[in-house]
């Protein structure tokens, strides 16, 4: 099983109402394009297809949420793992 990778993000995200005050949250469209990425790119998954990922995420680390994706024509679940408060999670492997 390969490694979970990291992504940095540190321009895709933004300041919104839900979040705590002085928090963050991710954009969630930047970040379904980063899990397209991380699975193509890094774990060499192919028919990969789209990603939906959950709004109001916090950037904080070791907070982690879940989006899922299509892949291959079934939907699997993608755990993210936020590192930092600049933007930067892992995308795990899909289950």
């Amino acid at each position: 099983m390969p490694a979970q990778h990291t992504v940095t993000v540190v321009s895709k995200v933004t300041v919104t109402t839900p979040a705590p005050a002085g928090l963050r949250v991710f954009v969630p469209d930047a970040v379904e394009r980063g899990v397209v990425q991380v699975l193509e790119d890094e774990y060499k998954i192919s028919d990969v297809g789209l990603a939906s990922c959950p709004g109001g995420q916090v950037v904080a680390p070791e907070t982690s949420f879940f989006c899922t994706v299509r892949i291959g024509g079934r939907t699997k679940s993608v755990k993210i793992v936020v590192k930092s408060f600049d933007g930067e999670y892992e995308v795990g492997q899909p289950t």
